[in-house]
């Protein structure tokens, strides 16, 4: 356990996560004081924020801790109160023997037009890449989630599959740890968010074996994005009707290959150079078409009810975790407020990881 060395008040002593323990109700700033997030910080002033040098602006990092705390509280932003010791806990700095602490409409600001969505997507991405590397699974799942919605909503579109009106949030996870998000329709379908997913796995450099996707990703051009750009066996769970498809057996392959032999291909290849090369030369469906006649002729292929047992666990941990709905939410905050709440989680599961705390998952000692 990592020990943290600080000066409170010209007092110096150091301090671990590791105290804490056996104390029930501790700050949630006193837990966030272990979190290390320098460089997302840096990244944030140096593109976010004015160039403008006698613009007073507090510390990104401790901003981004505020958020936090906000969002894992679940309190207004007029209501979000600090004490001293609790900013300086946050990172805030002290100035003429005064600590800075922002108001509830300076966080607004800072969230809302300052991080906007595209701010919230970055920190999203750098914080995935760091969950990544903690991670000591090397299996991927992708599922949705509804954001429900208030009965009366306007905006909000009805799912008959949930019997509610919602929104959606589309989840990667590795492990049990989630390192992306989209955020839709409460009608939309989800096979077309995979390629925003698997270039996201691309940009935070997750190496995984497997993905695993339920029937609504059920497509050839799916199977054969997830094994060739991320090199990942895909494990898209089939209906009961699923049949073999010629154009994917063996021999269909042959002959496709040996048909473009002034492209370079040749059927005396190992069968993954056969595919790259069918891939590249844009039989796309075909690759697609092997891989899903290799998982339906695979009697040990996974059940799609453990995936979606898994992943509701994880989604029902969140949602007690943060407000992870969009009722009471602007039509045109919706986006960036559901992932800013997935990101709160994700820098709590973040805190836990670089503190090897486990479960990384558990956070109920906090306030």
């Amino acid at each position: 356990m990592a020990e943290i060395s600080k000066v409170f008040k010209g007092v110096s002593f150091t301090d671990s996560l590791e105290n804490y323990f056996a104390l029930k109700n501790v700050s949630i700033c006193q837990f966030l004081f272990f979190l290390d997030i320098g460089d997302i910080a840096q990244y944030i002033e140096h593109n976010f924020y004015s160039d403008k040098d006698w613009h007073f602006r507090y510390d990104a990092g401790a901003m981004i801790k505020l958020a936090v705390v906000k969002f894992f509280r679940q309190q207004p932003y007029r209501k979000v109160v600090l004490s001293k010791e609790d900013a300086w806990l946050l990172g805030f700095k002290e100035k003429d023997g005064v600590i800075q602490i922002p108001s509830g409409g300076t966080l607004h600001h800072f969230v809302k037009y300052r991080l906007g969505v595209d701010g919230v997507d970055k920190i999203m991405e750098m914080v995935g890449e760091k969950i990544t590397r903690f991670a000591n699974s090397k299996e991927a799942k992708l599922d949705s989630t509804p954001l429900e919605a208030s009965r009366y909503d306007q905006h909000s579109d009805f799912n008959p599959h949930y019997r509610c009106k919602m929104n959606k949030a589309h989840i990667t996870m590795i492990g049990t740890y989630p390192v992306f998000m989209t955020h839709t329709n409460g009608l939309a379908g989800d096979s077309p968010q995979l390629t925003s997913h698997i270039t996201a796995l691309l940009k935070i450099k997750a190496e995984i074996d497997e993905y695993r996707l339920d029937g609504s990703y059920d497509s050839f051009l799916n199977h054969a994005a997830i094994w060739y750009k991320l090199k990942a066996k895909p494990l898209i769970s089939l209906p009961i009707d699923a049949v073999i498809n010629r154009e994917g057996e063996l021999g269909r392959i042959n002959h496709w290959v040996n048909k473009m032999w002034k492209s370079g291909g040749s059927k005396h290849t190992k069968i993954n150079e056969k595919l790259k090369f069918l891939y590249k030369n844009g039989r796309h469906e075909q690759v697609g078409m092997y891989l899903r006649n290799q998982n339906l002729k695979d009697k040990t292929f996974p059940d799609s009810c453990k995936l979606r047992s898994e992943c509701e666990r994880i989604h029902g941990h969140m949602k007690n975790t943060v407000k992870f709905d969009v009722r009471r939410v602007r039509k045109d905050s919706r986006e960036l407020y559901s992932k800013i709440n997935l990101v709160t989680y994700q820098l709590l599961l973040l805190t836990n990881l670089q503190n090897h705390i486990k479960p990384a998952n558990s956070f109920e000692r906090y306030i």
